[in-house]
């Protein structure tokens, strides 16, 4: 899914699968946070903020995006951690620091592409392990609630269906990556 067909779904009402786009890219908001003296719910609280905050643009019909949908949500995340931050007496000139964008394009659009690779290969999944793998990674949900909500007999069996998925998606991960559908980052 591009990034305008996320705006457009925004726009629309049909956020859900949106929103599950969205968030995979709180895992790099969340080392954000930590890494500057906050906390896994911090991040989090940080994220949604950013999350409404692109909500309320999306629905604005002059709101165009001039980077990715990910460099906007993780702008949005800096800018406001440094404001919580200050507002705490934390700030440091390291956060401030930060590089607003990263250096080495190539690498960066090799992870892009490798992202991209592995968001095929989860979404060539059926929907019961998109599903799984959604709720434990993502929404950090117990193995037992999962179970219980896809109709699986147990904890034990939502353990072995969320490992037989995920090497499903490795192994199609790898199937592609061996096609040469993925860039390798050029170095001067």
């Amino acid at each position: 899914m591009s990034d305008q067909e996320i705006i457009s779904q925004l726009r629309t009402g049909q956020q859900h699968k949106a929103l599950v786009k969205l968030y995979a890219h709180l895992p790099k908001v969340e080392r954000m946070v930590r890494n500057h003296s906050g906390t896994r719910a911090d991040a989090k609280d940080l994220f949604q903020d950013a999350l409404i905050i692109l909500l309320g643009k999306a629905k604005d019909e002059g709101f165009t995006l001039s980077c990715s949908i990910s460099t906007y949500l993780y702008a949005i995340c800096r800018n406001r951690w440094q404001e919580e931050l200050r507002r705490r007496g934390r700030f440091t000139q390291e956060l401030e620091a930060l590089p607003e964008e990263p250096n080495d394009l190539g690498a960066v659009l090799a992870d892009e592409q490798n992202i991209s690779l592995a968001e095929r290969a989860l979404q060539a999944l059926g929907d019961k392990c998109q599903e799984l793998l959604k709720r434990f990674y993502l929404l950090k949900e117990p193995l037992l609630t999962i179970a219980k909500s896809i109709g699986l007999a147990g904890e034990g069996a939502a353990k072995t269906r969320k490992y037989k998925c995920l090497e499903e998606a490795r192994k199609r991960y790898r199937s592609l990556l061996a096609q040469g559908s993925v860039a390798q980052p050029q170095h001067p």
